[in-house]
């Protein structure tokens, strides 16, 4: 009997069949995510269960049911983030994802987001992050300009009253930092996790 790889999005889209597999296979695994395994490995990405999820893109919003508990993310057409996926948002992941160094992930994330081949660009040293930091306020929201698929773009993020994050500054005010909140970067740019 062959064996049965995980369902690519773009076969999931042409094949009610492909789909009906996905759709299975997501519900199946997000319900053992949910209900029989513990809070380490079910908030560790490179589990065994979480990189099963993610080769078959089951943490995917677009992919989701009603009945997918999968991270907890909800059907596309509830959320409210306007930010369309780029034109490469869709492509395959690799499917041992354990495999893959933090650089891999950037360039993952970079190239779902953007619709382009990630590259380097130079290396930076990142500090440490201090132990004592200054408590500003909150984030009420963010302006970035990015290129997607080849064209610059605008954005602005209203950060939801609940899911602002803080902002922080180190003691010697040359760093800024994002604490806390309720959100993630995807393909889409940023997400709300209390969007419906």
């Amino acid at each position: 009997m062959p064996i049965q790889r995980p369902v690519s999005l773009k076969q999931a889209k042409r094949s009610p069949k492909s789909q009906a597999r996905r759709d299975s296979f997501c519900a199946r695994m997000g319900g053992m995510r949910d209900q029989l395994t513990g809070p380490k490995k079910a908030n560790d990405p490179y589990s065994k269960i979480n990189l099963a999820l993610a080769a078959w893109d089951c943490d995917k919003a677009e992919l989701l049911t009603r009945s997918h508990v999968s991270k907890n993310i909800r059907p596309m057409r509830k959320l409210k983030n306007p930010v369309p996926p780029s034109s490469r948002a869709a492509r395959t992941k690799p499917s041992n994802r354990a495999m893959r160094g933090q650089i891999d992930q950037a360039a993952d994330l970079y190239e779902r987001f953007s619709g382009h081949d990630p590259e380097e660009i130079g290396r930076v040293h990142i500090p440490d992050y201090p132990k004592v930091g200054v408590a500003i306020g909150d984030v009420d929201g963010i302006l970035y300009t990015t290129v997607r698929d080849g064209v610059e773009e605008k954005y602005i993020h209203k950060f939801h009253k609940r899911d602002k994050p803080m902002f922080v500054v180190s003691p010697d005010g040359k760093s800024l930092f994002l604490l806390g909140g309720n959100y993630t970067f995807t393909e889409r740019g940023i997400v709300d996790k209390s969007d419906k």
